[in-house]
């Protein structure tokens, strides 16, 4: 059977995993958003096939066209948003100290 090639979400994945630090894995939740995020590429290019062929018609529909990059350019935003949510490095680690400073400067109540 022949092998299903990589899409663009798969490769996007791909790249952010060789990211890993030595040693580390994705969290369960890190795990979910390398999915969303596999998902939201592969669903931007499938918009975007849509987009090109719409734009290619003799009279392209300006509502479809926007619609459409709207759509586009929602995906991209929430693909970045969840990539900086990744850490591979697990460089992000906060102290105690540093999570009750921040929690007293903006009045919330709690510590870490």
């Amino acid at each position: 059977m022949p092998r299903k090639p990589k899409t663009a979400g798969d490769q996007a994945v791909d790249a952010l995993t060789a990211d890993l630090g030595e040693g580390m894995e994705w969290s369960q939740i890190e795990l979910l958003t390398l999915e969303s995020i596999r998902t939201a590429i592969d669903r931007s290019a499938k918009l975007r096939e849509l987009l090109d062929a719409e734009t290619g018609k003799a009279l392209p529909s300006s509502r479809r066209v926007t619609e459409l990059a709207a759509e586009i350019r929602q995906c991209e935003a929430s693909v970045i948003r969840w990539a900086q949510s990744l850490d591979p490095r697990g460089e992000s680690v906060k102290s105690a100290a540093h999570q009750h400073a921040a929690n007293a400067r903006w009045g919330r109540r709690g510590t870490a």
